[in-house]
């Protein structure tokens, strides 16, 4: 009788084998392949010189959005006029970056590239990007105010009443950051208003956006005769 088989008959004896169970699957990073992953920053005005909050970030809809664990992102990458933080929580962008460069942050999850890129602003630049909420307007004051309107490096949206994606229409854009003109072009919406009158002008003052000589809309009834001056 060999040795081994020695072995197995005094295992055998010693009743019956137990095969000791795996150890539980690590489901943290595993998503299901129909959501996407992507970056949520602090600001969407990349200026010379700002530091800027970075999350990685999942679409769980219809349950929401929420951060990736730090275990489950690797790889991270930062081309560009920028430093990106040990922590990965943010960037700073040089102070003497060129207006109008490019910034490109790269990292996976679970395999998957998610890949963001920036556009420097000149530090005391005028730009429109952003979400504006209206909180004054002089000759459409009886009207529905404008909750959220839009802009971002391109496009814009307007929507009086939010609810999740809904938006009332949305489209192109051009600004002048000289001159202060402000051109928006309706590409599509839920419910686009009649009579609108989309160009105008534009100025920040003290933070706040101010739109003149624009009709944006009446969500609730007929369109008003002239223009507006909008504060957001």
């Amino acid at each position: 009788m060999t040795f081994a088989v020695a072995l197995l008959l005094n295992a055998l004896a010693a009743g019956p084998l137990t095969i000791p169970a795996p150890p539980p699957l690590d489901t943290t990073c595993l998503y299901p392949p129909d959501r996407h992953n992507f970056t949520e920053f602090s600001t969407q005005v990349f200026r010379q010189g700002a530091t800027v909050g970075i999350r990685p970030m999942r679409d769980q809809m219809p349950a929401g959005y929420r951060r990736l664990p730090d275990e489950c992102v690797s790889g991270w990458s930062l081309e560009g006029p920028a430093t990106l933080s040990a922590d990965r929580q943010s960037l700073t962008i040089s102070p003497d970056a060129a207006p109008g460069a490019e910034i490109t942050l790269r990292y996976s999850v679970r395999g998957e590239p998610v890949v963001s890129r920036l556009r420097v602003v000149a530090r005391d630049a005028v730009v429109l990007t952003g979400t504006w909420s209206q909180s004054a307007a002089e000759g459409c004051e009886e009207l529905e105010p404008v909750r959220e309107l839009e802009f971002g490096p391109e496009r814009f949206s307007v929507t009086f009443t939010p609810f999740e994606t809904y938006r009332d229409y949305w489209g192109v854009y051009s600004f002048d950051p000289v001159t202060h003109a402000l051109r928006l072009r309706v590409e599509g919406g839920g419910k686009v208003p009649d009579g609108l009158d989309l160009e105008g002008s534009a100025v920040v003052v003290d933070g706040h956006l101010v739109l003149e000589d624009m009709f944006l809309g009446n969500n609730n009834g007929p369109p008003k005769a002239g223009g507006c001056r909008y504060q957001f």
